[in-house]
C-alpha cells in the first residue's frame, strides 16, 4: 500500500487557503472590540441585572410612598366626612 506523502508545495498551497495561525495574530488586533466575547456578555449581564434590580428597588419606595400617601388621604376624607355631618346635619 503506497500512501502519499504531504510535500512542502502542499503545504503552501493550502497557506493560500487557510488561516495560519499567524494570519490570525495579525487580525487579532483588528477584531479587538468588535465582537462580543463571553467575558463582554458576563459583565454587561450583571451590569443589566443591577440596572434592572435597582429599578425594582425605586418601584418598590415609590409603591410604599403611594400607600403612605392612600392612607393619609383615607384619613383626610374620614375627617372630611365627620365635618360634612356636623355641618349640614
Amino acid at each position: 500500500m503506497n500512501i502519499p506523502m504531504i510535500t512542502d508545495a502542499d503545504i503552501k498551497k493550502m497557506k493560500r487557503v487557510f488561516t495560519t495561525k499567524e494570519d490570525l495574530k495579525t487580525l487579532r488586533g483588528e477584531f479587538i472590540g468588535k465582537f462580543v466575547t463571553k467575558d463582554d456578555l458576563r459583565e454587561s449581564t450583571s451590569q443589566l441585572v443591577e440596572l434592572i434590580m435597582g429599578g425594582f428597588d425605586r418601584i418598590e419606595k415609590i409603591v410604599t410612598r403611594t400607600n403612605d400617601h392612600d392612607e393619609i388621604i383615607e384619613n383626610h376624607e374620614r375627617r372630611l366626612d365627620k365635618i360634612e355631618d356636623k355641618v349640614f346635619a
